[in-house]
């Protein structure tokens, strides 16, 4: 029985919200119109995630609409292992941004959140590696635009220079790569070149091999913002527009690296390894040192999102079961977890009209609230026992410790740093007396409104459930665990027991 076309319709929905809300005048009720977008989009997708049959191979769920002659792309959207959860999550990012401060989304932010959340969604979706660059692309339009129109200050120019150079540094070698891929199916005469499925069981001719690696590592490294590619996603949390910054992120560079680079790059992901352990295991200790070295609220999340970036990079590399597993749950806990971090630090921005933590102090006695979610978020996203990602880090570190015992030291030292970090950020923000100055504007400052409250709590409870319930999740992406790990490290795939619930 064939059933709706969730997927296209999860992609669709956001852009004609997006054309309806330039139609409406009223910012309260455009507001409305983007969270009941995007509310239904969520359901959407996680219509599709109930649908997906978790213990089969290969993408699933699959809508095939037209192919382009000349090029040979073809318009298909379909869901697999690495993408399943990665759907529901990039919805769940744009419908919790919503509840932020009503200065931080009007009618331009909360467009370009609803067309970025289209794209990313389509990027996940996307069983083509030309249409994947084409969403790629399209993930970067919005807030470009966003940020072009606000870059009226230097430090707002500088941060539009900024992104633009690392996003064309990300764009560009995957632009060259789909061009390589095309050229060789174009010279063995195939019809689809792009179509991932034909691509990875057809491979790459090994000369083209090398050089198709490199450029698609650059791209994933710029996209998930790795040391030293990082620089572009602080500046973009701290100067760039509400919420984007997370949409744009790790989760597509992750997805590229998991879908495209590992299954069809065996033996250079493989060969690469150890090298890129250690970029990701240093690049994660890197940013949890600025991170601990920030004033401002906002920077210090973008640091914390760019050690967490050095992790996922670093699990991946191990090649096994167990830290391929906890990689991506790890993803998926940052994602949420960080969403609500974020609402929270924008709440206190748009009530003290700062996020610098030396103008801050003392707001528990105002906002007992707001200090709570920001405590249980801040930790949520570390490994705080219970939750989500506290199964993420556990089976990521077992994986590491069976392939490389003393790469572990450094994954511990981050978790301590952004431990740190974090309650270091919570004592100077939340308790002590005001900072001397503010005294008299930090009294006036409110707590969350109820939809705030709804928003953070909603992320709370997703982060323990996940903890609790870590199984079902694991379970969704086992089989496609098992085969990438079958793929680039033949043996090991059924060692070490990673889909094992711990």
């Amino acid at each position: 029985m064939r059933t709706l076309p969730l997927l296209s319709m999860s992609v669709v929905l956001p852009v004609l919200g997006a054309v309806a809300l330039r139609w409406v005048r009223q910012p309260t009720r455009a507001r409305q119109v983007a969270t009941g977008v995007a509310a239904l989009t969520l359901a959407l997708t996680a219509a599709a995630v109930l649908l997906f049959r978790s213990g089969q191979q290969g993408p699933q769920l699959l809508e095939s609409w037209f192919r382009v002659p000349l090029l040979g792309m073809v318009f298909e959207l379909g869901l697999d292992g690495a993408s399943v959860l990665a759907l529901p999550l990039g919805a769940l990012i744009t419908l919790g941004l919503m509840a932020g401060p009503r200065q931080s989304l009007d009618g331009s932010t909360l467009v370009s959140l609803l067309l970025t959340e289209s794209a990313t969604l389509g990027f996940f979706c996307a069983q083509d590696l030309a249409l994947m660059l084409a969403f790629f692309v399209a993930m970067l339009v919005p807030v470009s635009v966003l940020v072009s129109r606000s870059a009226k200050a230097q430090p707002e120019a500088r941060a539009l220079r900024t992104f633009r150079t690392y996003m064309l540094a990300s764009t560009l070698p995957l632009l060259a790569a789909t061009v390589m891929v095309g050229v060789v199916g174009w010279r063995a005469g195939v019809e689809t070149p792009f179509a991932l499925t034909e691509l990875l069981a057809r491979g790459v001719p090994a000369p083209w091999q090398q050089t198709l690696f490199g450029l698609l590592l650059l791209a994933v490294g710029v996209r998930m913002a790795v040391v030293p590619f990082h620089s572009w996603l602080p500046v973009l949390m701290a100067r760039g527009p509400y919420g984007l910054s997370l949409v744009v992120n790790v989760h597509a560079g992750l997805c590229l690296l998991v879908r495209v680079v590992m299954p069809l790059l065996p033996a250079q992901w493989t060969h690469a390894g150890p090298l890129l352990g250690v970029l990701g295991l240093g690049g994660a200790l890197y940013g949890a040192v600025l991170a601990l070295a920030q004033v401002d609220l906002r920077r210090m999340v973008g640091f914390l999102l760019v050690s967490q970036s050095g992790l996922m990079l670093a699990g991946l590399a191990m090649d096994n079961t167990q830290s391929l597993s906890g990689t991506l749950l790890q993803s998926v806990a940052v994602g949420i977890a960080f969403t609500g971090l974020m609402l929270v630090v924008r709440a206190i921005e748009a009530r003290t009209g700062t996020t610098d933590m030396t103008r801050l102090g003392g707001l528990v006695r105002r906002s007992p609230r707001m200090a709570a979610f920001f405590f249980l978020l801040g930790f949520a996203s570390l490994g705080f026992p219970g939750t989500l990602s506290f199964v993420g880090e556990d089976l990521l570190l077992h994986g590491i410790l069976e392939t490389h015992p003393l790469v572990a030291l450094p994954l511990l030292l981050t978790t301590a740093i952004n431990g740190i970090t974090l309650f270091r950020a919570f004592q100077r923000t939340f308790l002590g007396a005001p900072a001397h100055g503010h005294a008299t504007a930090l009294e006036t400052v409110e707590d969350l409104l109820p939809r705030e409250r709804w928003a953070a709590l909603g992320t709370v409870a997703l982060v323990f459930l996940g903890g609790v319930l870590p199984g079902p999740l694991l379970r969704l992406r086992e089989t496609h665990v098992q085969s990438l790990v079958e793929r680039v490290a033949p043996g090991e795939g059924h060692a070490g027991g990673a889909h094992a619930e711990p």
